[in-house]
């Protein structure tokens, strides 16, 4: 049987490379893949999601554009009084502060590692909260947002609000691999996988009269749940066309690799964007 090739390997991409003096196009590709590693680090843990980066050089100094995605756990109504925050001696693990001072570690990794004598960040963030999201879809998902099950469901609200922007077309496929990938490698106790599958399932059919693109299709492989011998399961689920054939519309794939506590999981996401010359039947 033959090899399937990668569904963007053939359609027509944008290169970023613009022939800079001191890097070839290998090298600046290198450099690029390493510099979205070091941002995408800095995220490990947050509701931050990485969204698009873009890297300028100009004499000796190199300027990034970084654009966040940040999603709240709590609504943005929810007002606490200066009393609270200076008796609260818990530190919010997930909050802006900590991706800014990795965001500042970083930036001096990237001088050393790419011979500069200046970086500049350049950071810009869309906020994102849960009443952002339309009123039918909020009822329909309104189980999983109780008060009450904030430990059992705690990737319920920004969950929603991310997958909401994936329909949108506002956040990439990367967004949404990360945010299963968290979160598959997290439930480790029995029939937790199946709790998170259909909250996926049911926010993405709720939120599907609002989508802006062709098309979306998931597919988790690999040994997430608890099963007898051991035996891998496969996950599907798909919104809208994905004509992976046709090499006129704009497809983005997505492939990653996890490990679990039953083996490893492997995670696909496509997106199919709407494209002017592509003809639909």
């Amino acid at each position: 049987m033959a090899q399937k090739a990668h569904p963007t390997a053939l359609r027509p991409q944008d290169t970023f490379y613009q022939g800079y003096t001191h890097w070839n196009e290998p090298r600046f590709y290198y450099i690029l893949s390493r510099i979205r590693h070091f941002i995408e680090a800095c995220c490990l843990g947050t509701t931050h999601y990485l969204r698009d980066i873009q890297i300028t050089r100009h004499a000796a100094s190199i300027i990034i554009i970084i654009d966040f995605i940040h999603l709240h756990i709590r609504s943005k109504r929810r007002i606490k009084s200066r009393r609270y925050k200076e008796n609260k001696l818990k530190i919010k693990k997930k909050s802006w502060t900590l991706v800014a001072s990795r965001l500042q570690t970083a930036a001096k990794l990237i001088q050393v590692f790419t011979g500069t004598k200046k970086t500049i960040l350049k950071v810009n963030r869309l906020k994102m909260y849960t009443r952002s999201v339309p009123k039918p879809v909020r009822r329909e998902i309104a189980y999983y947002t109780k008060s009450f099950h904030n430990l059992k469901y705690d990737y319920a609200r920004y969950g929603i609000q991310l997958m909401s922007l994936i329909l949108k077309n506002k956040a990439n496929t990367a967004c949404l691999c990360r945010f299963i990938e968290q979160n598959v490698c997290s439930r480790q106790k029995r029939k937790r996988h199946y709790e998170f599958l259909r909250y996926l399932k049911q926010g993405l059919h709720s939120l599907q009269k609002y989508k802006k693109i062709n098309g979306l299709k998931i597919q988790i492989k690999g040994r997430f749940t608890h099963k007898a011998k051991g035996r891998s399961r496969t996950w599907k689920y798909q919104i809208g066309q994905m004509p992976l054939s046709r090499l006129n519309t704009t497809i983005t794939a997505e492939y990653k690799q996890t490990q679990t506590g039953y083996g490893s999981v492997g995670l696909k996401a496509w997106t199919c964007k709407n494209s002017p010359n592509a003809t639909t039947a």
